[in-house]
């Protein structure tokens, strides 16, 4: 996807990172980078490569049925150790579904599905070939029923930032 696919909002930096001979998107400050393809996705999955357990001045993830500023969203939140939060944020409220700690190694480029079907969420990594589920968790309030999927990153100054790879969205049918 290029950068004109994208709606990028927020303070802080955007960039394209040339790691270990891979173009990588990195984000700092507070970021937030929404595909412009479809408003309007229910059942649908983010699937990025994420590099796990930097530090705590860094966080981020992806994001399902946003609105334009994620004030109203599903979001996977990689932070600290390894750990994954599934948050449902109405109105700016965050609200953590599940807290899964990966057994996947620190410091290190885990590809990661997030998924949302119907009312059941999911997160899936890529270990050894094939996708493992992480966890599965249902929201049966249904207070998002579609919107926008993307990227976003947090960090505790723009000295620090998270980086993707690999970043692909798609719907499921």
């Amino acid at each position: 996807m290029a950068k004109t696919d994208w709606t990028i909002t927020g303070s802080g930096g955007q960039a394209i990172v040339d790691e270990g001979g891979s173009k990588r998107c990195r984000l700092s400050g507070s970021k937030l980078m929404l595909w412009t393809g479809r408003s309007d996705l229910a059942n649908s999955e983010v699937v990025a490569s994420l590099l796990m357990g930097v530090d705590t001045n860094t966080r981020g993830g992806l994001v399902l049925r946003s609105d334009p500023t994620a004030l109203n969203c599903y979001r996977l939140r990689v932070y600290g150790p390894r750990t994954y939060y599934v948050q449902k944020v109405v109105n700016g409220a965050i609200t953590t579904l599940a807290t899964i700690v990966s057994a996947q190694s620190y410091y290190s480029y885990i590809r990661t599905r997030f998924r949302v079907d119907e009312y059941q969420l999911s997160v899936e990594e890529w270990v050894g070939g094939v996708w493992v589920l992480v966890t599965a968790i249902e929201d049966t309030e249904q207070s998002l029923s579609q919107g926008r999927a993307g990227i976003y990153g947090e960090s505790a100054s723009t000295s620090y930032a998270v980086t993707f790879d690999e970043v692909a969205i798609s719907e499921r049918v």
